[in-house]
């Protein structure tokens, strides 16, 4: 599968995408934002709002594609490939005074994530992952410093797993035991917010993410993207009858752009 953006495309992506994590990590920074409660009872800072504006303004002069992001006003995509973004991605995290957040774009074809940037403006000093016109995954760091990623296949006595804050500790034993039960005795659990645990999958830090509540599509289409341009799978995972199940590929263009329950994983 070919790349849809050219590289001037792809530059001109990533020049947005360090605009816009700049004006979230301003507002970090100097504590320059208001919060309030949407419809559903998540919250939203203003900051959300300044970057969603700045990115439709900005995308919409060089690319034909709709776009459609969380804080802007949710529209059915009419054509087969739209831009979907979260603009900051970790609200709570961002909000709370943790530099757990990032900026996600992707391209959505055919129900299918096809493009992925992340970019974490602070988190870890700051870096982006993106593909560049090749299909590659671009590791980017702040000062300039760029690493092709691939997927690491050592062999390892450990299960390396990266999870949401959220996610109980009986569910991911539980996980373990009925999918991958030679690692009972012998697995890790890393908590992060945001898609930057994709980070961590991407890098060859962890080799297995759960996600056991519902997202949001603009939570996880860049991070699906990428893995799978790696070679990696995102799956749906469901609960039966006391029984984790993962069953099928996770599609976007939904009404409601909620996903279920996923896992992630080379």
């Amino acid at each position: 599968m070919s790349n849809p953006f050219n590289k001037s495309q792809i530059d001109k992506i990533i020049a947005l995408a360090l605009e816009a994590g700049e004006i979230a990590a301003q507002a970090f920074r100097a504590k320059d934002f208001l919060v309030s409660v949407k419809s559903d009872g998540s919250k939203v800072s203003s900051a959300d709002i300044a970057v969603s504006e700045f990115l439709h303004k900005n995308l919409a002069k060089d690319f034909p594609q709709t776009i459609i992001c969380e804080e802007g006003i949710l529209r059915e995509a009419s054509d087969a490939d739209f831009f979907l973004i979260d603009p900051i991605d970790g609200t709570s995290s961002f909000i709370s005074n943790s530099v757990e957040f990032c900026l996600n774009i992707a391209l959505i074809q055919n129900n299918k994530a096809v493009f992925g940037l992340i970019y974490a403006p602070l988190f870890e000093g700051g870096k982006m992952v993106f593909c560049d016109e090749k299909n590659r995954v671009i590791l980017r760091k702040l000062n300039g410093e760029e690493k092709i990623l691939s997927p690491k296949t050592t062999s390892e006595n450990t299960l390396r797993i990266i999870t949401s804050s959220r996610s109980k500790d009986r569910d991911i034993e539980n996980y373990v035991a009925q999918i991958a039960p030679n690692y009972l005795k012998n697995f890790s659990a890393e908590r992060l917010s945001s898609a930057i645990k994709f980070f961590r999958l991407l890098e060859g830090d962890a080799n297995l993410y759960l996600h056991f509540r519902p997202s949001m599509e603009w939570d996880i289409a860049s991070g699906q993207a990428l893995l799978e341009l790696m070679g990696g799978k995102v799956k749906n995972l469901s609960f039966n009858q006391a029984k984790f199940l993962i069953e099928g590929d996770l599609i976007y263009r939904k009404t409601s752009f909620e996903n279920h329950a996923f896992v992630a994983f080379f």
